[in-house]
């Protein structure tokens, strides 16, 4: 099990900690509030003829005036999630870890404090 609470640098959200807020077997779900936004972490692992997939998602909430009447909010929400599907059995722990590195290389960010948000932003925008 992960740590509860999740530490996330502080670099990429304002707080370094995210607690539980649920725990069941091969899932957990952390929340936190910052500054009117809400994050929304999940962790989920199934097993399924012979394969593993793992799923990280962020669901980040927050309450913006709306665009058609500014005397009401809506909620603006966006959901992030990375998906590793493996074989249970062929595929080693060090090679997932390796491929998952490899997409941050494409998305350009292996570190936040070398960001380069430019490739982020051209996917985003429709580029493929």
């Amino acid at each position: 099990m992960l740590a509860d609470p999740l530490p996330i640098g502080s670099s990429y959200i304002t707080a370094a900690d995210i607690p539980r807020i649920s725990s069941e077997q091969n899932k957990s779900v952390y929340k936190l509030t910052v500054s009117s936004v809400d994050y929304l972490v999940t962790i989920q692992h199934t097993e399924a003829k012979g394969r593993r997939r793992s799923v990280v998602r962020i669901d980040r909430t927050k309450l913006v005036a709306s665009p058609f009447d500014s005397t009401t909010t809506v909620e603006d929400t966006t959901s992030v999630y990375l998906v590793i599907d493996r074989h249970e059995r062929l595929v080693a722990d060090a090679d997932v870890v390796a491929t998952v590195l490899e997409l941050l290389g494409v998305l350009d960010a292996a570190t936040y404090a070398n960001l380069t948000s430019t490739r982020i932003t051209a996917i985003v925008g429709g580029q493929s």
